[in-house]
């Protein structure tokens, strides 16, 4: 009998300490982390904004085309040309007139009044430059005329000379001939608009046109 006394204390004592000592388990892996806040997530991978060093997007400018209608007498060069007028109020379309023959013309650009064209006439006459006068009327009004030239070596000789006696600031612009013919050029960034040059040419049969590479003023 005091075998099994003593086999029950044991096992007395040893439930009471497994209970006495629980308190300093480790707590489980689960209850070490603090839950996850779901309301909290930030998806970057669906904001993140976009690299710098991505190129932007380029724009593609349409190239201008040009086509160069020559060879209409004076008539019908007036006729054609009321024709184009309507065309460019209904196209994206522009025309120039360009003469066949031009001279080179040396001016000091327009003054802001006559009285000034005056004055600076004066100047340029007490520093040596002579055959000079003050345009009248026109675009070019209260400029100072220096001469027309046949080419523009010419011109550009004039241009040296003045400079030479210091006056500085002179141009050379070219200016149809007097009584000479002209010639259109028809610029538009939509090819189906030049087509319809096509169809007005047929009641001119003798003029020409021809696709030109676009002047840089055209």
């Amino acid at each position: 009998m005091k075998w099994i006394v003593g086999t029950l204390l044991v096992l007395n004592l040893a439930v009471a300490g497994l209970f006495m000592g629980r308190s300093h388990w480790p707590q489980a892996a689960s209850d070490q982390h603090a839950p996850m806040n779901v309301d909290r997530l930030s998806l970057h991978s669906q904001s993140a904004p976009a690299s710098k060093d991505v190129p932007p997007t380029r724009v593609a400018v349409a190239e201008a085309l040009c086509v160069e209608w020559r060879g209409l007498n004076r008539v019908e060069f007036t006729q054609v040309r009321e024709q184009l007028k309507a065309l460019v109020g209904q196209q994206v379309m522009s025309f120039t007139e360009v003469p066949l023959n031009t001279r080179h013309w040396v001016i000091f650009p327009p003054l802001p009044s006559p009285p000034s064209a005056v004055a600076k006439l004066n100047e340029l006459a007490a520093a040596g430059v002579q055959d000079a006068f003050v345009v009248k009327d026109g675009s070019w009004r209260n400029a100072i005329s220096l001469g027309l030239y046949a080419n523009d070596e010419a011109a550009r000789r004039r241009v040296r000379e003045v400079e030479d006696k210091g006056v500085l600031g002179t141009r050379v612009e070219l200016q149809p001939r007097q009584g000479t013919d002209f010639y259109f050029v028809i610029r538009s960034e939509d090819p189906d608009a030049l087509k319809n040059l096509g169809g007005i040419k047929q009641a001119y049969p003798n003029s020409q046109q021809s696709r030109v590479a676009c002047p840089s003023n055209a």
